[in-house]
């Protein structure tokens, strides 16, 4: 984890730490109950307690986990339709975002979708020769290829040149754990053709094509993200335990 918490230099400490727990615990790998103590995971990531402190500071913000008087903070519980709920809210902002985009955008725009969902196919490549993420060594290029898919989502947003709905669209991004789909070979190749049906619609300016295009990559994460907190038992009740 260390290894990861440096692999985001252009960010704060205390916002790589938070990252790195949001992605943990919406994956499943923290689940509800799980207590998250400061200096345990100061040791773990390699830092100072501050960074720590405030990262999860920020989580508490946004409700992800609670502070305990005296004994450190908990992950939150999270019922199944709390993460369906933030699907639905992701795939109607993100889907509203693209018709926009489809449009409005220009040569410019359309030539800047295409570069970077190029460099999203790049890693998808490197992905595939590697195999799983997690068990290659390949920890890196699956951090690479969840910021390369938020850099063509980020241009989509540009393109759509809606400022407040994009801001509000990056608030309920950051529910969604990057790195659980980077390591999906499932989601890497629905990402790819849904990537390519919304570079279709939004080069003919279909606006509702390209709609559907993003909602529909946005519910496929649900339903991937939703099968694995299923199998791995992260809705049931627990009782916290240090």
């Amino acid at each position: 984890m260390v290894g990861e918490s440096m692999a985001l230099p252009d960010r704060p400490m205390p916002d790589r730490v938070a990252l790195l727990l949001r992605d943990r615990i919406l994956s499943g790998d923290l689940p509800p109950g799980t207590f998250l103590r400061v200096d345990r995971l100061g040791e773990e990531f390699g830092v100072s307690q501050t960074p720590v402190r405030e990262a999860l500071q920020s989580l508490r913000a946004d409700d992800m986990v609670r502070a305990l008087p005296r004994r450190g903070y908990v992950v939150a519980p999270m019922a199944r339709a709390d993460v369906a709920d933030l699907f639905a809210v992701q795939a109607h902002l993100t889907g509203e975002l693209a018709a926009r985009a489809a449009a409005t955008a220009g040569p410019e725009d359309l030539a800047a979708l295409r570069e970077h969902d190029a460099e999203v196919g790049r890693l998808v490549g490197v992905c595939e020769i590697g195999g799983d993420l997690a068990g290659n060594g390949l920890a890196d290029v699956g951090l690479a290829l969840a910021h390369a898919e938020h850099d063509f989502h980020a241009a989509v947003n540009r393109a759509a040149a809606s400022r407040k709905l994009a801001w509000l669209a990056g608030c309920a991004e950051r529910y969604l754990p990057p790195r659980f789909y980077t390591a999906s070979a499932a989601w890497r190749s629905a990402m790819r053709r849904s990537h390519a049906d919304l570079l279709e619609a939004v080069a003919a300016g279909h606006a509702e094509q390209a709609r559907d295009a993003m909602a529909r990559h946005v519910l496929d994460g649900r339903d991937l993200l939703l099968a694995h907190l299923d199998a791995i038992d992260f809705f049931a009740e627990k009782t916290p335990t240090p």
